[in-house]
């Protein structure tokens, strides 16, 4: 499994760094944490935030709380109804705040020989409302994560992929069609038996009319098992 891990990142950086023709760049940072837990059964809740430094790590910000609440479906399986609020503060241009509601669907299709999961696939719909626009733009995103152990250590090698896909125009801006894609490379670290920190490189492409955009960014996330 650690020479697995260790190809699945060596691969996924080769794709991620190779040079893009053509685009814009910027340096970014975000940070998220994730809180998750049962609350009945196979009921559970979802509780996210998220900031993002935007235009060169200093210009610009963007903030996210996405609460859910979710419910096992099967063995591997589980269904979440969530609520996004995102707030952009760009370096130049008006500040915007989004309502977002979101579905999704993730399971595990393949798990390693001791149980743990090797691949997750999600998917989401979302149905985006930019505050005093009347539009709502949907939007389709396909997630799908690698992950297994370094030298039969806690520590995980990670690599995933998400596609964005427009279902339709909208006036401010949503143009139907691929919208952006992200990639990201990373390790998992245990910090306690409910916590886990993920580290790493994220790189998006954000798909435009004019000149497409990549964004490098240095990404951490925190997994909070509640309990």
């Amino acid at each position: 499994m650690m020479r697995f891990g260790l190809t699945l990142i060596a691969a996924t950086a080769v794709l991620l760094l190779a040079p893009v023709a053509h685009a814009e760049d910027d340096r970014q940072a975000w940070a998220a944490v994730t809180a998750s837990g049962a609350v009945k059964g196979d009921l559970f809740v979802w509780l996210e935030a998220q900031a993002r430094i935007t235009d060169d790590v200093g210009g610009g910000t963007q903030l996210l709380v996405r609460p859910a609440i979710g419910a096992r479906i099967g063995r591997d399986a589980h269904a979440v109804f969530g609520y996004a609020h995102v707030r952009t503060d760009p370096e130049t241009g008006a500040a915007t705040s989004e309502n977002r509601l979101w579905q999704q669907v993730q399971f595990v299709p393949l798990r390693h020989a001791g149980g743990a999961p090797l691949l997750v696939s999600r998917t989401r719909l979302e149905q985006r409302r930019l505050v005093g626009r009347d539009d709502t733009g949907w939007r389709l995103r396909q997630f799908v994560r690698a992950q297994a152990p370094i030298a039969g250590s806690k520590v995980l090698a990670v690599a995933y992929t998400e596609g964005f896909v427009n279902l339709a125009e909208t006036s401010w801006g949503s143009r139907k069609g691929v919208d952006q894609w992200r990639n990201f490379v990373g390790v998992g670290l245990p910090i306690t038996p409910r916590m886990r920190l993920e580290p790493g490189y994220l790189n998006q492409r954000v798909f435009r009319r004019g000149d497409d955009r990549t964004n490098h960014i240095l990404n951490a996330a925190l997994f909070i098992t509640l309990p």
